[in-house]
């Protein structure tokens, strides 16, 4: 039986490659577009040369054939097949003008045409899928058959030409294989991106927990403890009304409590274990840069305001910040002093961390590392903060930070 759907395929091919396709080059640079487009006129115009000096006739036809072998690599240069339709009427035209060069050189066509056609092949073989690659062969064996009057001229050819046309497709599909490599490439750390910045907000989520909890403790005890703190004179409706008010605001406490609980356990992965020490806040600042310094690395650490006095959920963005900063400092810059200032203010919390130029060998980062400025961003993005990662000219590295604390809700001065 009949493919009409294979049939289809193939009729739709032969009518874009004979008549109505526009191909179109590689996607490439513009600098290479136009070497490119300079090499394939060079060859044309080069063909042209060879064409003009071997055909030995009149002025008109040497001058048609000059055209007939150059007007093919021009057309090539925007689209191939156009290119080699030009090609096609030249083969079918030209042997009707050369009677006697067939004789010289044992074919039919101008020397500068053969030239034309190999760049003209290779180029239509570069730029096509296989299905117009296969008609552009046999349409071309048949322009070309008329004027062959021996088998083995044609086989010649045909063998001249298949490698012709196979090599451009061999090119075309290297590096269509290579563009799809390259896109799965980025695809794949795409995902691997999406993955960590995921896991980075379930492990705020998870950090936060504690602080939104504790808060939330907090409210449940003072609710329920303010019937007895602000007891007095009781029995007027008023009275039991407050006590109502108070009474629910503890079991909505309690009840934000258990679905905290349950948040908690959603985003907890499998092998992680219960968070069970306290989050840290900005006072264990003190606690990185000695470990650091402990490591032999030099660090210069500037404090100044009140550190007890940052929000908890703040604090301890900052840390984890300050964290990941010099973990970068130390594993990409090996031996580069560092300076951290810590400035808390009423309004806002400002934090700039700089090293300079690594003076001994790169670390390798391990497996499932270089996410660590996507932490970074995210906790910059949920506290509404100002964070600026960039390199500086001397070749060090510098993190500058500033939370807005009236974004967080807190008085104003």
């Amino acid at each position: 039986m009949i493919d009409r759907q294979r049939l289809r395929v193939w009729w739709d091919a032969l009518r874009y490659t004979a008549f109505m396709g526009t191909d179109a080059p590689p996607k490439r640079s513009a600098g290479l577009r136009r070497l490119r487009g300079l090499a394939i006129v060079g060859v044309g115009l080069w063909a042209g040369f060879v064409t003009f000096s071997t055909v030995s006739t009149s002025p008109a036809v040497k001058v048609f054939n000059v055209v007939v072998t150059v007007l093919p690599c021009l057309l090539a240069v925007r689209s191939p097949l156009w290119g080699w339709r030009a090609l096609i009427a030249g083969i079918v035209l030209t042997p009707f003008t050369l009677p006697g060069i067939a004789g010289t050189w044992g074919w039919p066509w101008a020397p500068g045409l053969a030239l034309t056609a190999v760049i003209v092949f290779y180029l239509v073989g570069e730029s096509n899928d296989q299905a117009e690659l296969t008609w552009a062969a046999l349409l071309s064996l048949g322009a070309v058959s008329p004027f062959l009057h021996d088998w083995r001229d044609a086989g010649l050819l045909v063998v001249l030409g298949g490698t012709v046309f196979f090599v451009g497709n061999t090119v075309r599909q290297r590096r269509l294989a290579e563009e799809a490599r390259v896109a799965q490439q980025e695809r794949r750390l795409a995902e691997e991106t999406r993955a960590a910045l995921l896991e980075e907000r379930a492990g705020i989520a998870r950090e936060l927990h504690d602080v939104v909890a504790h808060h939330m403790s907090v409210l449940a005890l003072r609710a329920d403890s303010a019937r007895f703190r602000f007891a007095g004179p009781r029995g007027s409706d008023r009275d039991a009304e407050i006590w109502r008010e108070f009474a629910d605001l503890a079991g909505t406490a309690r009840e934000g409590l258990t679905e905290l609980r349950r948040l908690l356990g959603v985003l907890r992965s499998d092998d992680r274990a219960p968070l069970v020490a306290p989050q840290p806040g900005l006072g264990k600042v003190v606690e990185l840069v000695e470990g650091v310094k402990a490591a032999g690395t030099s660090c210069d650490l500037r404090l100044r305001g009140d550190l007890d006095a940052v929000p908890v959920g703040v604090a301890l963005s900052v840390f984890r910040i300050v964290q990941e900063a010099l973990s970068n400092a130390i594993q990409h810059a090996p031996g580069a002093s560092i300076s951290v200032e810590l400035a808390t203010g009423a309004r806002s919390v400002r934090l700039l961390i700089e090293n300079g130029p690594g003076t001994g060998p790169t670390r390798t980062a391990q497996a499932g590392s270089g996410h660590g400025l996507v932490g970074m961003r995210e906790r910059a993005a949920m506290l509404a903060a100002d964070l600026e990662v960039r390199a500086k000219p001397d070749g060090g590295f510098l993190v500058a930070l500033t939370v807005p604390l009236d974004r967080e809700g807190q008085p104003q001065p």
